[in-house]
């Protein structure tokens, strides 16, 4: 098989990106806005509600799509027709959901984007392990984690200019992601390849077996890691409107919603620049679980910041370190993944499970911060909490064994010798 990592590299990117977009303008403009409306004074129980709820599909979907698609034998490979249906479902649940005009109503729109969207934007992560040598695994992982930013910050401008009309705003966001899922379908269609690699199990077997790749030493501590590095990053990121509204002293002019635009501006720059710089490093030096280990550190400092020096240059401190942060572990973390990534043949599904300890975090980050403001010591103890979360996720990846993922980077197969920029 010969694949060139450009196009690979250009589909992760384009899908990444219109992925975040669409992720990040409906849950930061769209959809609280059309909660507002239906729901009144009580739109902050029922977003809760809605989110919380939804959140179920992105953690049940990834692993079960994944599964399917390694099963999957077609003329455009096994990925492609996953990747083009996602997108096209995704496309029809954003409509849907702009349509909606009640709490029921959004909840189903919002619970199918979050199932329908996770399909391909885990999907093409299978590319990696299975078409791009692990040399390459921490550019891979720059390019991937640079969608989440990059995403975002389209998405909150499409979604701020639409929300006088949020209709056309989720026909837009449907459209580009449809228009980019397309792409990247073609993009990374191999009918060479991957119809002899499909194996004759059933998917009823491989659901039984749906978590067996935690059972391998390396491949269970990396996913630990990012899970609790995640889960103390989101319960200071999560409750960013509070902090600056009951913590920091901001200046006299400045607002908190003024100040949480500002810091997260900060915050996404530094998070591009962290992952655009640790990415080719980790793949240069070889010690991509240093560079885990160094990012979650640095989190941690991040914390510690504001916690000494409430201020509002502190916490502009704090959201530029944190950044650099986030995205330097952003820029590595999914190439350790897939150089230990078990081969079990079942890279889709096993990546989905990885999938599991991105979006697990942002459900109980929330509850957990709650508890650290309400019951052990207003935000004090929620910066103490945190930051000592972040230090344990920099201590688990020291469990990922350096001479497995020096073995692992170098064992780079036949056909991925052949791949070719």
């Amino acid at each position: 098989m010969r694949s060139r990592v450009g196009p690979l590299l250009t589909a992760m990117f384009v899908l990444n990106v219109f992925g975040y977009a669409a992720v990040g303008g409906v849950l930061q403009i769209l959809l609280p806005t059309q909660v507002r409306e239906a729901a009144g004074d009580g739109a902050t129980s029922a977003l809760a509600l809605i989110t919380g709820v939804s959140a179920i599909a992105s953690l049940a979907v990834p692993p079960i799509a994944g599964l399917l698609s390694d099963r999957t034998s077609s003329r455009w490979g096994r990925r492609a027709p996953w990747i083009l249906g996602g997108g096209v479902a995704t496309a029809a649940a954003l409509v849907l959901l702009g349509l909606a005009g009640s709490v029921p109503g959004l909840l189903v729109g919002w619970f199918l984007v979050q199932a329908t969207i996770n399909i391909g934007l885990n999907i093409i992560l299978s590319a990696i392990p299975e078409r791009i040598p692990a040399r390459r695994h921490g550019l891979a992982s720059t390019v991937q984690g640079l969608g989440l930013p990059v995403g975002a910050i389209l998405g909150v401008q499409l979604g701020a200019a639409f929300a006088g009309s949020v209709a056309v705003g989720y026909v837009l966001l449907a459209v580009l992601f449809a228009v980019a899922s397309a792409l990247c379908a073609f993009l990374v269609r191999d009918p060479h390849g991957d119809r002899q690699a499909v194996e004759r199990r059933t998917p009823a077997a491989g659901l039984r077996t749906m978590f067996g790749s935690l059972r391998f030493h390396d491949y269970r501590w990396v996913f630990i890691s990012r899970a609790v590095l995640y889960l103390g990053y989101n319960m200071i990121s999560g409750f960013g409107l509070y902090i600056l509204q009951d913590h920091i002293r901001l200046p006299a002019d400045l607002t908190a919603a003024e100040a949480v635009a500002t810091s997260g501006t900060i915050n996404l720059v530094l998070v591009t620049l962290g992952t655009v710089v640790s990415g080719p490093l980790a793949d240069r030096f070889g010690h991509h679980r240093a560079f885990v280990v160094a990012s979650s550190l640095l989190l941690t400092v991040s914390m510690v910041v504001p916690l000494a020096w409430p201020s509002w240059p502190a916490y502009l401190v704090q959201a530029a370190i944190g950044g650099f942060a986030l995205g330097a572990f952003l820029g590595v973390d999914l190439a350790l993944a897939t150089i230990v990534l078990p081969r079990t043949g079942d890279a889709g599904r096993d990546l989905g499970v990885f999938h599991i300890a991105l979006n697990a975090p942002q459900v109980i980050a929330p509850f957990l911060a709650s508890v650290a403001v309400n019951s052990l010591g207003g935000y004090p103890a929620l910066f103490l909490s945190a930051g000592a979360i972040a230090l344990l996720g920099s201590l688990t990846v020291l469990r990922v064994r350096s001479g497995t993922v020096t073995d692992n980077k170098e064992a780079v197969t036949d056909d991925q010798e052949m791949v070719q920029v």
